[in-house]
């Protein structure tokens, strides 16, 4: 495999390389969108500062310079480990993601949430896509000219992002889930989705447990599954190649696992609505029978009276 070469980048001066006009949409999503080569290296950067400082400074460096230490809970990597996961990136073509530590321009560090993905060029892999999120930065707030709307149903429905998890709201989780279909029908793959419903907690105890959940599930899905707040009370997870079989062992799984991670240990109850290949079934059709599988199994958890577990259903043509 042929490394591509890297200039010395001039001081002061920042230039996005043809191509990489993603960057600046993807720089008002993330708090930091960048490209790299094949050896982890910074190409070039979305609009603003990099990490604290002019982007200049920091390209031709390796990201895995940038790994700072932190505590055992964190786990952070090594620079090893890092350049590992950079070369399998490149040589596998796939995804990964999870949390690192990084040094900042002012001596301090922060813990970020990272993204990678190949950077295809024709046929061959030069380098990795990129996003960070910092993890212990303030939380933004709307401007004062939504106050009072933040609740409001039809724009939390809109908008691109739900601002309580940073999710994709229902709306775009439609438009991508919709994406998928046509490549599993030419694949003859199946799919299926799942709605994680928490619709018996109080009113006031839901952000967190939407907040809490999104990140449980952040940790856990593939780079290839899709997540999405579908309303106040309902977490979806769509995933490519999943049969209903296996996406009910999962939901099983949540029920168990997740409520002891959860606010005051929220009853989870997940529905689960699958798409088999040639049915031509469309996206509001999935998302339909995956609603009535959660509103049965959010009946069978009154039934039963479960407080400690929930439960889970499958939604089955007649």
């Amino acid at each position: 495999m042929t490394l591509p070469q890297i200039s010395a980048p001039t001081p002061g001066i920042f230039a996005p390389a043809p191509g990489t006009h993603w960057l600046a949409v993807a720089a008002m999503l993330t708090d930091l969108a960048f490209e790299t080569d094949q050896m982890g290296r910074f190409t070039a950067f979305g609009p603003g500062k990099a990490l604290g400082q002019p982007a200049a400074n920091l390209l031709g460096v390796e990201l895995a310079s940038l790994l700072a230490g932190g505590s055992a809970e964190e786990e952070a990597l090594s620079a090893t480990q890092f350049r590992s996961i950079v070369t399998t990136i490149c040589l596998e073509c796939v995804a990964w993601h999870g949390k690192i530590r990084l040094a900042l321009f002012d001596g301090g560090t922060s813990m970020f949430r990272l993204a990678l993905a190949p950077r295809l060029v024709g046929a061959n892999v030069a380098g990795i896509y990129g996003i960070l999120f910092d993890l212990e930065a303030p939380e933004l707030t709307l401007p004062d000219c939504h106050a009072g709307n933040a609740d409001d149903p039809a724009l939390r429905h809109n908008a691109m992002l739900d601002a309580e998890t940073g999710l994709w709201s229902g709306r775009t989780f439609a438009d991508e889930l919709s994406r998928r279909f046509d490549r599993l029908d030419v694949e003859d793959q199946p799919g299926t989705l799942l709605y994680l419903g928490f619709s018996r907690a109080t009113l006031g105890l839901r952000p967190a447990i939407a907040l809490r959940l999104a990140e449980e599930l952040r940790d856990v899905v593939r780079p290839t599954d899709l997540l999405g707040r579908i309303d106040e009370t309902t977490i979806g997870l769509w995933c490519d190649g999943m049969d209903h079989l296996t996406a009910g062992e999962r939901a099983a799984k949540f029920c168990a696992t997740l409520p002891p991670l959860l606010p005051q240990r929220a009853v989870i109850s997940v529905g689960v609505g699958p798409r088999w290949p040639g049915r031509g079934d469309q996206t509001d059709t999935v998302m339909e029978h995956a609603a009535v599988a959660l509103r049965l199994a959010d009946m069978a958890c009154q039934r039963a009276g479960i407080e400690a577990a929930g439960a889970w259903r499958v939604w089955q043509p007649d």
